[in-house]
């Protein structure tokens, strides 16, 4: 694997679906980052921040839904049988 592969695929991941992401662990034996791939590897690592802040608000959105939906007071039927041999 190149450097170039590995950004081609961090790039492909930012614009994919996350929750198929799996954790990433840097290849073995890729050496340092050659220099003329400095500025598109801090592209990616700006992408992945910005992903993450977006990833963290909808979270505190769905969160606030979860809340409210909490808040709601739940109705349970009454029951209109007693088991006695259960």
């Amino acid at each position: 694997m190149t450097w170039a592969d590995l950004l081609d695929g961090l790039e492909a991941e930012l614009m994919g679906d996350p929750a198929g992401a799996l954790p990433w662990h840097p290849p073995p034996g890729l050496g340092p980052l050659p220099a003329h791939l400095e500025d598109r590897a801090r592209a990616v690592v700006r992408a992945q921040a910005d992903r993450s802040r977006q990833l963290r608000a909808e979270l505190d959105t769905v969160r606030g839904h979860l809340d409210a939906l909490d808040r709601i007071p739940q109705r349970h039927p009454d029951a209109v049988y007693l088991d006695l041999d259960g």
